[in-house]
């Protein structure tokens, strides 16, 4: 079984449910890929946070954005995308299946999540 790195780029206040059930389903036994969770699981100061998210996007394979209902407009999203793209990281974004929530700009394609 192969292991992936993922940041998981996602509205930290308001989708910690998303992140927990997206990392359960892509660990289940049937799937052909461990994905190790190299995201951020705390909240940290302001001057922080950025470092810390960039550091991990390093050491990722790719990452991930978990598109719920205001990820489109949140900047802490917004500047870890761009974190992504400066350190050339394959990058697309998953939204939940039968949602209509704004995909997020820069976040490459956007694929449904069953």
């Amino acid at each position: 079984m192969a292991m992936v790195r993922v940041f998981l780029s996602f509205e930290f206040d308001k989708d910690q449910k998303l992140r927990g059930d997206f990392y359960g389903q892509a660990n289940r036994g049937d799937s052909h890929h461990y994905v190790l969770d190299s995201s951020l699981r705390e909240n940290y100061p302001d001057d922080e946070w950025l470092d810390k998210a960039r550091n991990l996007i390093r050491q990722c394979n790719i990452v991930i954005v978990l598109v719920g209902e205001d990820t489109h407009s949140a900047p802490g999203v917004e500047k870890e995308i761009t974190v992504t793209h400066q350190e050339k990281k394959p990058i697309f974004q998953v939204r939940n299946q039968g949602k209509t929530w704004s995909p997020v700009r820069g976040a490459g394609k956007l694929i449904p999540w069953e």
